[in-house]
């Protein structure tokens, strides 16, 4: 259907009190949510639905209207994928903020292809080894090495190599096949980073900045991080409370991060070395100025870069829905 046959005004009526508002919807994107202008109500996609125009409007979003959805149509359930039974990434219950919601829904445009990130779920040994490896990280506050993973995993090593070898081609790490070791494991890196991480009495390196944010949520518990104004270098450290989340003291308190969306084909040479700490709007204006080629991101208040990180990270250690049930009857 050409556009010029789409229609791009639609009334959303509001659930929880009934306001009605007519909305201009975008053309390029589905928008996944929505701030009812009389309660202050957060609305969300029903279930099925790609967007709150499709669930709660008088006319779906131009996307449905142009054929089904397109690849742009990237809210809904396509914004998120359930990487094991009922554990989803990203968590979108816990983005409140604008800035947040914008950030990843352009960080899913930015990363097209089943090979992105956590683009698919994985079956099982699959994820019981990315799993197993990324904890163990953090538990011993170094790469596990192969023998490690395998008991932890009941696997052989050959299996555990071999499975290893599997989860680099989807970018989610990358081992060092001749030291038989792990260089990388998102959030984690085995190689000096700018930022590090203060978790269970181990200082550990993450790849980028939303990594470093996300470990406390992921590992459930708070942690101490420690990097540096990307520009001047000046010292920016960041505790965190309530398991990781929430801000409880932040130096300097103007500190903010960039979120590079420069995605290709592996985030940890790619966006990574860009998603980084500044130390003021200020010196993040300058950098960005310096650089070659404008680069493409976002500007987050702390705030919006810790929900980011909650909502990537923290469902990566979750167990699957049954095995909470399981462990909560137990207890």
């Amino acid at each position: 259907m050409p556009d010029t046959a789409l229609v791009l005004e639609s009334t959303i009526t509001c659930p929880n009190c009934g306001h009605r508002a007519t909305e201009t919807m975008p053309t390029d994107a589905c928008q996944y949510f929505y701030d009812c202008k009389t309660c202050g109500a957060l609305l969300k996609p029903k279930s099925g639905d790609c967007c709150v125009f499709c669930s709660y409007g008088s006319v779906p979003c131009p996307p449905i209207q142009a054929g089904g959805g397109t690849p742009t149509c990237c809210a809904g359930d396509a914004a998120a994928v359930e990487i094991r039974p009922g554990v989803q990434r990203p968590d979108w219950s816990v983005v409140t903020s604008a800035a947040a919601r914008d950030a990843l829904l352009a960080r899913d445009r930015s990363r097209p292809g089943p090979v992105a990130a956590w683009s698919t779920g994985l079956p099982q040994p699959q994820d019981g080894v990315l799993r197993a490896t990324i904890a163990l990280f953090a538990r011993f506050g170094r790469p596990p090495g192969w023998a490690e993973i395998a008991a932890e995993t009941n696997l052989s090593e050959r299996a555990v190599e071999a499975i290893l070898c599997e989860l680099e081609g989807y970018d989610l790490l990358a081992v060092d096949k001749n030291r038989r070791s792990i260089s990388y494991a998102y959030p984690f890196t085995a190689r000096p980073s700018p930022h590090r991480v203060k978790v269970h009495g181990h200082r550990l390196h993450a790849l980028c900045a939303i990594d470093a944010l996300g470990v406390g949520a992921m590992c459930d518990t708070d942690v101490m991080i420690e990097s540096s104004c990307q520009l001047c270098g000046t010292a920016i450290s960041i505790e965190t409370a309530r398991q990781g989340a929430t801000l409880r003291n932040v130096q300097p308190g103007d500190a903010v991060v960039w979120y590079d969306l420069a995605y290709d084909c592996c985030a940890a040479t790619s966006c990574c070395p860009s998603i980084a700490f500044f130390c003021s709007d200020r010196h993040l204006d300058e950098w960005r100025n310096a650089q070659p080629k404008q680069p493409a991101g976002r500007r987050l208040e702390l705030a919006a870069a810790l929900e980011i990180g909650r909502a990537l990270f923290a469902p990566i250690l979750k167990l699957p829905l049954e095995d909470r049930h399981s462990a909560l009857t137990k207890a």
